[in-house]
């Protein structure tokens, strides 16, 4: 019988190694096929700000449609002055946000930190609604007075401080701007049409220039530079998909009544999608506005041109 005790061990272990990996394969398994992932910060930050968006205390990631709706779900303090399991999790039940399945990932304890009067300044400058951190680079101490100009991305900005003996020097800060941000999943080469497929949401660094603020903004769009796997998409980095080009030959479609006439016209304009230009209708030499309605082709916004 004691001969057997080993295997009987082993086989304990055994099973415990694979009810392990199972365990932790399903909670794997959990988060890999949700729509965003949020972690909770251990050590989340309330600003003086008019809302607390659930991307200013996380860090997020996933599709990018779901995942910057849930960075903009508002954080309901109910008049605590700490952030808790509860608040977050019937923050997120009131959203009225459906049809997405993430994986909440919060810390056993919370502990809530206050703004500090530096980031506190910077914030009310820019409005800025997101992570946000300001580090003195010097030890000159006074009284702050005022900021020079700050904009959001800016890594380095100066203040005017007021010594003890009255006068005024220049104090110098390091800001770190952090923000849930489109990015591309992979590398996306340039002149792609960027779809939904292409693009995430990711907490990153923020360095500056216009930020989609909704995927709507960049998807169906060409993009004017290749991208890597990660890099933040901003507004210049796409332009509209032409369908149409200046100076091209195009199909010009006049309507009038239950009438449809093709005759051929040349664009004087770029244009997208329904977008407005102008046309020279070669028949009748008019210059009209018409409605880009396919690739070459335009239907126009008057009857008789």
């Amino acid at each position: 019988m004691a001969r057997q005790r080993p295997r009987f061990a082993i086989l304990v272990f055994l099973a415990i190694v694979f009810f392990g990996i199972s365990f932790f394969w399903r909670a794997a398994s959990a988060i890999a096929h949700s729509d965003v992932t949020v972690k909770i910060d251990e050590r989340p930050v309330l600003h003086a700000l008019p809302d607390l968006y659930l991307g200013a205390i996380s860090e997020i990631r996933g599709d990018a449609v779901f995942g910057a709706a849930v960075a903009r779900i508002k954080i309901d303090m109910k008049g605590k002055s700490v952030v808790t399991k509860d608040v977050i999790i019937d923050s997120i039940k009131s959203s009225g946000l459906k049809g997405v399945t993430f994986s909440l990932i919060i810390p056993d304890r919370i502990e809530t930190l206050r703004e500090d009067p530096l980031n506190a300044a910077v914030r009310r400058q820019t409005g800025w609604p997101w992570k946000l951190k300001v580090t003195a680079r010097d030890d000159l101490e006074g009284e702050l007075i005022e900021f020079s100009r700050i904009k959001p991305g800016m890594n380095r900005v100066t203040a005017k401080v007021r010594l003890e003996d009255g006068s005024v020097r220049y104090k110098r800060f390091d800001v770190s701007w952090i923000a849930p941000l489109f990015t591309a999943r992979t590398r996306i080469d340039f002149d792609s049409t960027l779809e939904l497929s292409h693009i995430a949401i990711q907490t990153s660094k923020y360095e500056g220039g216009d930020i989609p603020q909704s995927a709507d903004e960049i998807l169906g769009k060409k993009l004017k530079s290749n991208l890597e796997a990660g890099s933040p998409i901003h507004l210049y980095d796409v332009e509209p998909l032409y369908l149409v080009k200046r100076g091209d030959r195009v199909r010009l479609y006049v309507k009038s009544g239950t009438v449809s006439v093709e005759t051929v016209a040349k664009a004087l304009d770029y244009g997208a999608l329904g977008d407005i230009i102008r046309v020279i209708n070669l028949d009748s030499r008019r210059t009209i506005s018409a409605k880009v309605a396919g690739k070459g082709a335009v239907v126009a916004k008057e009857a008789n041109p």
